[in-house]
């Protein structure tokens, strides 16, 4: 079993005999979230570059028609209602700086989660809450 690090985990000969083999790279890194977690997540332009050096590894692994799904998760502006937009920034990085194409984007709708951010949407009220009309159409009200 391998651990550590990511970018060492893949650069290492344990992978040597799937290089260019694989058809699906699923990842969920960490998302850039606003708010220090104990693994140390980056902010900013440091969460955009250590993004995009994954593209180089993930492409030595894929097969020619391969492809990469990456869940990015959202975050928001510390003391604002509003949504950042890092997360869309960096996925746009990774996919110009490695000479990929972004072929679909799937928005995960999950009516269980809580919305956020809490204050905007629960307290404050300047924030819209989706609301699950139909499983392929989702409608938001205030």
């Amino acid at each position: 079993m391998c651990q550590g690090q990511a970018e060492e985990i893949l650069r290492s000969k344990e992978f040597d005999a799937i290089r260019g083999r694989v058809q699906l790279i699923f990842t969920s890194p960490p998302f850039p979230l606003n708010t220090k977690k104990k693994y140390g997540n980056l902010k900013g332009g440091e969460y955009m570059t250590w993004l995009t050096n994954f593209g180089p590894l993930f492409r030595q692994m894929l097969a020619p028609n391969g492809s990469i799904v990456i869940e990015l998760g959202n975050s928001w502006e510390p003391g604002l209602p509003v949504m950042s937009t890092l997360a869309l920034k960096a996925l746009l990085y990774f996919q110009e700086q490695n000479q990929l194409h972004l072929c679909q984007e799937i928005i995960c709708h999950n009516p269980a989660r809580l919305p956020s951010p809490a204050q905007g949407v629960t307290i404050e009220r300047i924030r819209l809450k989706a609301v699950d009309l139909h499983p392929n159409l989702t409608h938001y009200t205030a």
